[in-house]
């Protein structure tokens, strides 16, 4: 009787047995990683960089986060726990981090490519079509397709009160072409996209031309002697600039450009976007 006795334990015994295995319970359900909550909610918030570039921080703070929380995890598993979620959170900001800066650089390389494809065809049309072209080609896409260059070019002759206006919007333009058309030795080629920007769905790029123009010759003044100036002897280098934009229309796949405005002579790298326009991100917070 005596062995029975010792070999069961008292009530003392079971409530500090009991009191022990709730002690070793509790951590196991109070210390969730807070940073692996933050990462999870960052990760999904990285999915709102679609709609702006400046929910990339969000995808790098859910991977920065996710990391730390699962390291601090790891170092005190009898105090911490959520590393699913940590690891979850450095997965969700990966996955849409990657995804859209992929997404947008690809869309970004399309759109420069277009541009420049849009812009050396305006280098030609400068070359050897018409001011009537011209002013044509400045037009929005939809408004061209009802208008010829030539019916456009009338309305705008006719539009008397604007002609001050016209005037000064398309004096850079008109000096291109004298030059340019001046002689066969004038030429403009395109040469690089200097800015990328967009203005809500519209693509707007700064678009770069080298200039071959021969200067017209020297008027002598009376009484002036032959050698006081030095007559040029051939074309002289120069830049011009086109701000030009894109769209692409509903049920395309292609932009469709026209040239908003043209400076000449232009200083390469002088131009800015318009304030409305926000340029283009690369993923990293720095803008093209």
């Amino acid at each position: 009787m005596a062995i029975e006795q010792e070999s069961n334990p008292g009530e003392a015994d079971l409530k500090m047995l009991r009191r022990s295995a709730i002690e070793n319970e509790i951590p196991t359900y109070r210390a969730v990683s807070t940073r692996a909550i933050f990462a999870v909610l960052c990760g999904f918030m990285a999915a709102l960089s679609f709609a702006h570039p400046a929910f990339y921080l969000f995808a790098a703070a859910a991977v920065v986060l996710g990391l730390s929380a699962d390291r601090a995890i790891q170092r005190y598993p009898d105090v911490l726990t959520g590393q699913g979620l940590a690891r979850a959170g450095v997965a969700l900001g990966m996955v849409f981090g990657l995804s859209i800066f992929t997404i947008t650089s690809v869309q970004e390389f399309l759109a420069r490519r277009e541009a420049g494809a849009f812009a050396r065809e305006y280098a030609k049309m400068v070359k050897g079509g018409s001011l009537a072209d011209l002013y044509w080609i400045g037009l929005p896409p939809l408004n061209r397709t009802q208008v010829t260059p030539e019916e456009h070019l009338k309305q705008m002759q006719e539009q008397k009160q604007e002609a001050a206006m016209t005037d000064m919007k398309y004096a850079g333009l008109r000096k291109l072409t004298q030059d340019v058309h001046g002689s066969p030795q004038g030429s403009i080629t395109f040469n690089a996209i200097e800015n990328l920007g967009r203005e809500d769905l519209v693509v707007v790029a700064i678009a770069l031309f080298d200039v071959q123009a021969v200067a017209p010759p020297h008027e002598h003044k009376e009484g002036e002697a032959d050698h006081d100036h030095d007559e040029p002897t051939g074309p002289r280098s120069g830049h011009a600039m086109a701000v030009i934009k894109g769209t692409v229309p509903e049920g395309k796949s292609a932009y469709e450009w026209w040239v908003d405005d043209v400076q000449y002579p232009y200083i390469p790298k002088t131009a800015a976007l318009p304030e409305t326009v926000k340029a283009v991100d690369d993923g990293h917070g720095h803008a093209h």
